[in-house]
């Protein structure tokens, strides 16, 4: 399972307007991907569980392990590239995960 946790703060100008660019582009190109989004201002203890010091911050996880981490200064583009290289091969190598 892929998750894609977005952490974004009522007073971050930046997360208002990245959040439903990224959001729609992950939704759009990667229906499986499971999101989550995250106020810090409400969800502190795990805000801090996660290393999350300031905004955005966008973290990738596949089978529960986090494989990238972006924070503030990044692209949709760059979320989508990460999202798209596939980097698990069977012994055949065939292709075993489309996400990462």
């Amino acid at each position: 399972m892929v998750e894609l946790i977005y952490f974004t703060g009522k007073h971050c100008g930046v997360c208002k307007v990245l959040k439903p660019k990224l959001l729609g582009a992950v939704q759009e190109n990667f229906p499986a991907v499971q999101i989550r989004v995250v106020d810090v201002e409400e969800e502190i203890e795990f805000t801090g569980q996660s290393m999350v010091f300031t905004l955005p911050v966008v973290i990738l996880k596949s089978n529960g392990r986090e494989m990238y981490r972006f924070a503030r200064s990044f692209s949709v583009y760059e979320v989508l590239d990460k999202l798209r290289k596939p980097t698990s091969y069977n012994s055949n190598n065939q292709l075993i995960d489309n996400y990462f």
